[in-house]
């Protein structure tokens, strides 16, 4: 029965759809203040001038609460996304970066470096085995 009511609890928790209704929280505004402090200290943006004609991307907060195993409350997530479907190919950008990977993905490569007997490397570690 516990286990029943942790995950009803799960499901009775509203997350904010927008900006106007999140900022009256005061979790939702910390949650919002640890993004843009992980954001400046990433420097995952630079300040620059818009060129001429180009047009601005748009942002929006999107808002979810996690949970533990238990069910109850482990922290609010706050993430500020770029509105990318609003650019064209070949008119805003011309490549198109993935710089997040699955962590499916990254035990996967791991699993076949280790198969294999190779070293994998990145810009922060090397695995080896």
């Amino acid at each position: 029965e516990e286990e029943n009511e942790a995950h009803l609890a799960m499901f009775a928790t509203t997350d904010p759809i927008h900006f106007e209704d999140a900022v009256k929280s005061r979790k939702w505004r910390r949650a919002m203040d640890l993004e843009m402090e992980a954001i400046n200290n990433n420097d995952t943006w630079v300040m620059t001038e818009l060129p001429k004609g180009a047009k601005k991307v748009g942002v929006k907060w999107i808002y979810k609460t996690k949970f533990n195993e238990n069910g109850e409350v482990d922290k609010y997530k706050a993430r500020l996304v770029a509105k990318g479907y609003t650019q064209q190919h070949g008119v805003d950008h011309f490549e198109v970066f993935a710089l997040v990977a699955r962590m499916e993905t990254i035990q996967l490569v791991i699993a076949l470096a280790t198969q294999r007997g190779r070293t994998v490397r990145c810009e922060v570690c090397i695995f080896t085995w």
